[in-house]
């Protein structure tokens, strides 16, 4: 990928800009490689890109509740979610309920924004429920969070990501299920002779993908040090496509 971009960044940057470090590929490679995997997020995509993000895709089975349960919706319980957790894509949980036949069912977790919780909660129809029929669902509000009042006003490794998983007060939840993309690990290219002391990593996604993140690199790259340079290539691709 480092060589790739060598080659694109050449093409399309004038002789007088300058070249860049491994390092500083990695760090146009890894936020190319951010905007990529936002970008799934962003729009509908084909079955193909989906498959883009199957190295990045982890399964979680959660049964311990998070120590701090304070402040949260009502009917909530909360989980500290996996540390490398980016984005949630399926969410399913087991329930404790006083009706035997609907105890231990699986059910679907539906994620919900603020603005979302506020209306549906007061709708019958649309919050949470379990009945034991196929629209037995749960809600999930995902947010981070200071693990205890006294780091208030930390930042980083300090905020913890957290999941309220919302109920109508009839069941509890017993069991999270989880599917979600992790954070990517930064892309290293190492170069020798860049007197780089890391080590190497190579980008995580699918192989199919890494054109694609070369190319916005480029783009990047490109932006920084030629602003001008970059907004005449992008006309130029605009008229010819």
């Amino acid at each position: 990928m480092a060589y790739q971009f060598d080659i694109l960044y050449d093409k399309i940057a004038s002789e007088s800009s300058p070249g860049y470090t491994s390092r500083e590929k990695g760090v146009f490679l890894t936020k190319a490689q951010t905007i990529f995997v936002d970008g799934y997020y962003s729009k509908e995509h084909s079955g193909r890109r989906a498959r883009d993000l199957d190295n990045i895709k982890v399964t979680a089975k959660l049964t311990t509740q998070s120590a701090t349960q304070d402040e949260g919706k009502p009917f909530g319980t909360r989980y500290d979610l996996p540390s490398d957790f980016l984005y949630s894509m399926s969410e399913e949980v087991t329930v404790t309920s006083s009706n035997e036949c609907l105890d231990g069912r699986r059910i679907r977790v539906i994620p919900k924004r603020e603005d979302e919780y506020a209306i549906q909660i007061l709708n019958p129809f649309k919050r949470p429920s379990l009945k034991g029929s196929a629209g037995d669902l749960a809600w999930s509000m995902t947010f981070r969070s200071y693990p205890n009042p006294s780091v208030l006003g930390a930042v980083g490794d300090n905020l913890i990501k957290r999941v309220d998983l919302i109920t109508d007060g009839t069941f509890d939840i017993n069991e999270y299920y989880l599917t979600y993309i992790k954070v990517p690990n930064d892309i290293i290219p190492v170069t020798a002779g860049d007197n780089s002391t890391t080590s190497q990593s190579n980008c995580e996604l699918n192989p199919s993908s890494h054109d694609e993140i070369v190319e916005i690199a480029v783009r990047i790259a490109t932006g920084v040090t030629n602003p001008q340079e970059y907004q005449i290539k992008l006309n130029e691709e605009k008229l010819n496509n």
